[in-house]
């Protein structure tokens, strides 16, 4: 998970070194980003299937040499085709990595996922705080590519081939899941809650440079929005085991749609502190709320379902988000804001149907069974 968080959490940092280093526009670098989202989830629903039928480890293992061949073909690129054929490929890896990382956490603690995944997830923020001062100081974008992909290569596949998946796991297929309405009304939530995050995700840097904040103030926030992420995972898992998931996801996107609507104010770091630490706890609750109404069994495939809105989001909140910053902050952040509206909305449908539909209702009785 903390590999993983660099292709997202650290873009902000890397993207920037990218266009200078290869002379290319905003629009045109931004485009690698809306790539990574796209790939990164598509690549969970081979993964995804691949994980729950076999097992995660080889899977996962061929995912983790794919992540390390992102970095080390980005510091080798000669022009932007390079780069987007060395970041899609390594994007791939990360979407498998991701889904299997959850998974594992999903899936061997059943009664506590909010907190188990995450847990787990907190890595998605803390190797992006970690990684950007290193990338920020080199001045390039080559040697911490490098460097990158050399520790993901050490690191990455031995990792992978202790993962494992308990046994006896009961739940539906992903084809059952899709028939069900709640299933749409999740999805499409998740597709425009997440448009803040990815927006900030992507776009922080211009964001901070349209109100003037640079330098300190510019690496502060910079560094304290990954950070904020890893927080809010584990804190919100904790309370959607006790809250519920559902509701705890409508609270994270209202939190979300103010620290939107501050950041035009000038509070660049409240507003990214805010829609990190509710941001990025939104995957871990999504992913518990499967698992919580369609069972743990093929929740891998399920999750990288749900998991392929992050491609609308990141369509909303990298491209389109970054159209809108040309014409004000002003129209960029209502943008936010009703993306969230909406999100609400929909999570407020989702639970007023109620039930489930995997063995034993909303949540499995069942304990897992170690291999």
């Amino acid at each position: 998970m903390a590999f993983n968080s660099i292709y997202q959490y650290s873009w902000n940092a890397l993207g920037p070194l990218i266009s200078e280093g290869m002379g290319a526009g905003f629009q045109e670098v931004q485009a690698a980003f809306t790539l990574f989202v796209a790939v990164s989830t598509a690549s969970q629903l081979l993964g995804g299937a691949v994980a729950d039928a076999r097992g995660p480890r080889g899977i996962s293992i061929a995912a983790a040499l794919m992540s390390a061949a992102g970095f080390l073909g980005t510091s080798a690129s000669r022009g932007m085709a390079e780069f987007y054929a060395s970041w899609a490929v390594g994007s791939a890896g990360e979407g498998i990595l991701y889904g299997v990382a959850s998974n594992v956490a999903l899936k061997w603690f059943p009664d506590r996922r909010g907190l188990a995944v995450g847990l787990v997830s907190v890595g998605f923020g803390v190797g992006g705080a970690v990684a950007n001062p290193f990338i920020l100081a080199a001045g390039g974008f080559r040697v911490p590519s490098m460097a990158i992909g050399l520790v993901e290569l050490a690191v990455l596949p031995a990792a992978a081939s202790t993962l494992s998946y308990p046994r006896g796991l009961r739940g539906v297929r992903t084809g059952e899941a899709v028939r069900d309405a709640r299933w749409w009304m999740i999805y499409a939530s998740y597709a425009l809650a997440a448009v803040p995050l990815l927006a900030f995700s992507s776009s922080l840097s211009r964001i901070a440079a349209g109100l003037g904040v640079g330098g300190a103030g510019l690496a502060a926030a910079i560094s304290a929005f990954p950070v904020a992420s890893g927080i809010g995972r584990p804190l919100l898992g904790s309370i959607a085991d006790r809250l519920g998931t559902l509701r705890t996801l409508a609270l994270s996107a209202a939190a979300m749609a103010v620290g939107s609507a501050i950041v035009p104010a000038g509070l660049v770091l409240e507003g990214a502190l805010m829609v990190g630490i509710f941001g990025g706890a939104l995957v871990p609750l999504y992913f518990s709320a499967v698992g919580e109404i369609y069972g743990e069994a093929y929740s891998t495939s399920n999750t990288a379902a749900l998991y392929t809105g992050k491609a609308v989001a990141g369509a909303l909140g990298g491209s389109a988000f970054a159209a809108l910053l040309q014409v004000g902050l002003g129209a960029s952040a209502a943008f936010l804001v009703a993306s969230e509206a909406a999100a609400i909305a929909l999570l407020a449908a989702a639970a007023r149907l109620g039930g489930g539909i995997g063995p034993g209702g909303p949540r499995s009785p069942h304990r897992a069974s170690r291999p």
